[in-house]
């Protein structure tokens, strides 16, 4: 399947190169992936004419390069491909910067032995690079920069240290020049606020509050530009609808004429178009207001940590490292969390900017006449917050089978995920794609597991008749106009259905997804010690259980022998024990004889004729 997606998306491409339309390889695969869930177009193995009419379904949807429903598909494709959270964004810049970083810091990690100093002040410098590069503060290239933070690291790194720093193991190298890192950068920080340096480094939070604002007021401009456009048709469609609701004997099929004749559907999708570009710029504009709030908190961090760092320094000469290194560390993650919020509102600018450039062209193309076609007469035009205050106090009450949930009495109503992206589910059906704010807070309905909110009252009376045929009439509108399969997230819905042409409310069964919570309590009764043999080892009373079936299956016998009565008891008299003593010899001993030795004629003699003479003691006894 998957090679037959690739000669199809080839064919696509070839088709489209040779009509001279531009398009990429991501878009025909993704026009193909959503085009392929309707069972018209169903990828069939060995068909050709299938092929051919996917092929051709997709080349028509391609043709005209500024249609809304095709605007719209690259608006979310590139929303899908491009946009991240801003941890990710965050984890993925400080992996490149790391990256680039990790030749050079491999590099001084693997050196184990110096040999002389130039080799001793070729590592050091290669730290000082490191050091540079990785605190952002600053261009290693600029003279200014390296002399700086080379003095800095003299102050709290000798490049006499080094000979003990290399005998370390790797891994206690990168902590030690991470550390080192943060110390110098912090060091820098107080220098530049005592004006005493870091003329290099950015004033990074009066240029982040700047650009927090320009970029606030650019999106909520591009904003209050899409809004005006689609209040207008809103309110249009909204009126046009409401025909509907003014006489509830119309039949359906008259519903769908009147509505036919009056509403055009590539207005219909225009509307649309532009709802779509405010949720993406309103997801932009969150993350704003998001990364505004912190970048205040970031700033009030570094107010009160540069106050306590010079009232630690203040008239003091010597001040121990215990006292200062981890406050020029938080100084310096602090600075880091400013450098990871450029990196938030530079992505969100590239982001707003390729939205922008993507629909240029749709946002200024916008046919007066067609539009004042569809006006009718004294229509007001309202605003989402303006409709739903006009709509506030008129409660939902009468909803045929559906629960209803009111925000009054149920807990966790803000949480509740309503289908339709919170958009009306009856406007939506009868206006064929239209997409009219709901009010949530008049009430919601609950059908198989799912939520719905209406617009009015009057909308939910006419879904609660028959919720089933609505539901599966907006999955079969959803399949057929592919645009809405990644707004509303129905990827899965639709899938299911992918092999039934045409939905009826027997024949389909919804996935029903509900998320639900358990809190199970720790001690529900007072604690008690009444059973001492209790056991919550399940396999403990298995074991006890397989022993217990083992005993009730044996039994105690005895045996009588015929010898067993001449048997009888004897008695043993043993001796007391008593302590006895044993005398030995008596002890002795002897003297050596003594040995006297004499040297013959040392007196008397001119001849060198002397010797020695040795007697025993006893030969002298007789004289």
């Amino acid at each position: 399947m998957n090679n037959m997606r690739k000669i199809l998306i080839k064919k696509i491409l070839h088709e489209c190169n040779s009509n001279k339309i531009h398009v990429t390889h991501d878009i025909v695969s993704f026009l193909l992936s959503l085009t392929q869930l309707n069972p018209v177009y169903q990828l069939i193995d060995d068909d050709e004419i299938s092929h051919k009419k996917l092929i051709e379904v997709i080349k028509e949807k391609l043709q005209d390069q500024n249609r809304p429903s095709l605007t719209t598909l690259k608006n979310q494709l590139y929303y899908a491909k491009h946009y991240r959270e801003r941890d990710e964004i965050i984890k993925k810049h400080r992996i490149s910067l790391h990256r680039k970083t990790t030749p050079l810091v491999t590099e001084i990690c693997e050196t184990d032995k110096i040999e002389n100093d130039q080799e001793v002040e070729k590592l050091y410098q290669k730290i000082i690079i490191v050091i540079t590069l990785l605190s952002g503060l600053g261009n290693p290239a600029v003279t200014n920069t390296l002399r700086e933070v080379t003095a800095t690291l003299q102050s709290v790194f000798q490049p006499s240290e080094l000979l003990n720093y290399v005998k370390l193991p790797i891994r206690e190298k990168e902590e030690q020049l991470m550390e080192l890192m943060c110390i110098v950068a912090g060091i820098r920080l107080f220098n530049r606020d005592c004006e005493r340096g870091g003329k290099e480094i950015d004033d990074l939070p009066s240029i982040l509050q700047d650009a927090v604002k320009k970029t606030y007021d650019d999106i909520l401009e591009l904003l209050e530009r899409l809004m005006t456009k689609v209040y207008e048709f809103t309110a249009t469609v909204e009126n046009i609808i409401s025909f509907v609701l003014v006489d509830e004997d119309y039949s359906d099929d008259i519903c769908y004429s009147t509505i036919n004749k009056i509403i055009l559907p590539e207005n219909i999708k225009k509307d649309n178009y532009e709802r779509v570009i405010e949720i993406l710029t309103a997801k932009l504009l969150s993350d704003v207001e998001h990364s505004g709030n912190i970048i205040k908190s970031l700033i009030e961090r570094l107010r009160q940590r540069l106050m306590r760092l010079h009232e630690t320094m203040r008239y003091r000469t010597a001040i121990p490292t215990t006292q200062v290194y981890p406050q020029f560390i938080d100084l310096a993650d602090i600075w880091m969390g400013l450098q990871d919020e450029v990196i938030i509102l530079s992505n969100i600018n590239n982001f707003l900017w390729e939205i922008h450039n993507l629909n240029i062209k749709n946002v200024n193309v916008y046919d007066q006449e067609i539009f004042k076609d569809l006006i009718i007469k004294n229509v007001n035009i309202l605003t989402d917050a303006e409709r739903l205050e006009l709509t506030m106090g008129k409660p939902i009450i009468n909803c045929g089978d559906c629960t209803l949930y009111y925000p009054n009495t149920t807990k966790d109503f803000d949480k509740i995920d309503l289908e339709f992206l919170g958009f009306c589910a009856w406007m939506f059906v009868t206006g064929k794609g239209a997409l009219i704010p709901a009010n949530p807070n008049n009430g919601v309905a609950k059908w198989r597991g799912r939520y719905y909110a209406f617009s009015s009252a009057a909308a939910a009376h006419h879904f609660g008749k028959e919720p089933d045929k609505y539901v599966h009439e907006a999955l079969n509108f959803v399949r057929d106009h592919i645009e809405y399969i990644y707004l509303f997230q129905m990827y899965e819905d639709i899938e299911t259905m992918k092999t039934k042409k045409e939905l009826t409310e027997d024949e389909l069964e919804l996935k029903t997804c509900q998320d639900q919570t358990v809190q199970t309590d720790t001690h529900i009764l007072p604690p008690s010690i009444e059973n001492t043999n209790y056991i919550w080892n399940v396999w403990e009373l298995r074991r006890r259980a397989l022993s217990l079936a083992n005993i009730a299956k044996c039994a105690t016998k005895s045996t009588q022998t015929h010898m067993s009565h001449f048997r009888s008891g004897a008695c043993v008299q043993a001796a007391p024990p008593k302590d006895k003593e044993v005398q030995t010899k008596r002890d002795n001993y002897m003297n050596t004889k003594k040995l006297l030795t004499y040297i013959f004629g040392l007196r008397g003699r001119r001849d060198n004729n002397q010797h020695v003479l040795s007697f025993l003691e006893e030969e002298f006894e007789h004289l």
